[in-house]
């Protein structure tokens, strides 16, 4: 009688855990499908792309659980939709743990850092000369050879003031760009800042929406090839100071979000507003960077995720930096959750090739940098 209980309940525990096996593949599948289905499309299936590393490990759990039980051949289910939707799984993870980074200067070398500073303070109160003093410090230490600034801040007035000017003067850039895409009150622009020591050809500012644009150049490289280089802010979440609080409240507290409905219906609608305004967005950027004559590049603050259409759309047939040279997660945004890599370099492999990827936490912004040295390809 013992001996059929045990029986019995290993053969629940076995099918329970065979259809949360099932659930987990069905939700990889969905993931996989989120990173390339436009959310103007389909309704909520952006969604899935902040769930995308959860996921896979969800998946990597139910095989280890399997290959350690005398059911391994269930291993396969998991094993099969990873090894099926290994091009977002690939997205997610820097695996480079044993490569090293070069971060060193030289004559081939190009260092590009797109960093979102949150305004270069303006968000501060009460202003704080010594913040301006350390993030002017930081820049100038840096002294990468493409500086891009999304979320830049700039009087009306001048927009050469007050940071722009200095960094310029700092790093020894013989070009500044900046194209405003909001507004601080009535006499504060906020957009997006390029700084370069090689010229800009033929610079234009594409309007993607109402609050975004795209900025492009060419720019011939050390090896003498052109390339066309693209920097863009998309649209937000709109999340506001309350959200993220309710968010960071729910973390610290273990409650669920179900608690406020309300709440969390404006989420979502918040979210898939975004996820449709973004996917407008990278159409339209897709289409130019199509008939590009030269090479491309692309950085800046996407706004979103590895594993989500706006990210497969824009790396195209790309690299990725942070694939090639990244560790871990590679958090880019400090807030709501661990997993939130939003902010991204693609670039032409047959033009350069990453040899040092840094995203050091600051306390300077709310984004850490994305600081990425590149070589030269002759």
């Amino acid at each position: 009688m013992k001996e059929g209980k045990k029986s019995f309940f290993s053969k629940l525990v076995g099918y329970t855990f065979l259809l949360l096996n099932i659930g987990a593949v069905i939700w990889l599948v969905l993931c996989a499908f989120a990173a390339n289905t436009s959310p103007a499309e389909v309704r909520n299936i952006a969604l899935f792309g902040f769930t995308t590393p959860f996921a896979i490990l969800a998946n990597v759990l139910c095989a280890l659980f399997w290959l350690f039980s005398k059911k391994k051949i269930r291993s396969l289910l998991s094993i099969t939709v990873l090894i099926g939707c290994y091009k977002v799984a690939l997205t997610i993870f820097g695996l480079n743990f044993f490569s090293g980074q070069d971060m060193s200067r030289a004559a081939n070398h190009v260092k590009i850092i797109t960093w979102n500073a949150h305004g270069m303070g303006i968000f501060n109160v009460p202003h704080s000369k010594v913040f301006d003093e350390r993030l002017m410090s930081f820049i100038k230490d840096q002294n990468a050879d493409i500086l891009v600034i999304p979320e830049f801040s700039a009087p009306k007035s001048d927009i050469t003031k007050p940071f722009a000017s200095k960094i310029i003067k700092n790093c020894g850039y013989v070009e500044y760009r900046f194209k405003p895409d909001n507004t601080l009150g009535t006499t504060i622009f906020l957009g997006t800042a390029v700084f370069s020591k090689y010229p800009f050809k033929n610079f234009v500012a594409h309007k993607l929406s109402e609050e975004a644009y795209l900025l492009q150049g060419d720019m011939q490289l050390p090896s003498g090839k052109m390339m066309r280089m693209f920097f863009v802010h998309l649209s937000t979440f709109g999340l506001s100071d309350y959200d993220k609080k309710f968010i960071e409240n729910v973390k610290q507290n273990n409650t669920s979000m179900d608690d406020d409905k309300g709440h969390s219906r404006t989420f979502i609608w918040k979210f898939n507003n975004a996820f449709r305004q973004r996917a407008k967005e990278v159409n339209k950027i897709a289409a130019i960077m199509a008939q590009s004559p030269y090479p491309t590049f692309i950085c800046g603050d996407f706004n979103d995720l590895p594993g989500s259409y706006t990210y497969s759309k824009l790396r195209g047939d790309l690299n990725d930096a942070f694939i090639d040279k990244g560790v871990g997660l590679g958090r880019t945004y400090n807030e709501i959750i661990p997993t939130l890599r939003i902010d991204h370099m693609f670039y032409n492999p047959e033009v350069m090739k990453a040899i040092g990827y840094e995203c050091e936490f600051t306390s300077l912004s709310d984004h850490n940098p994305v600081i990425v040295n590149f070589e030269i390809i002759p």
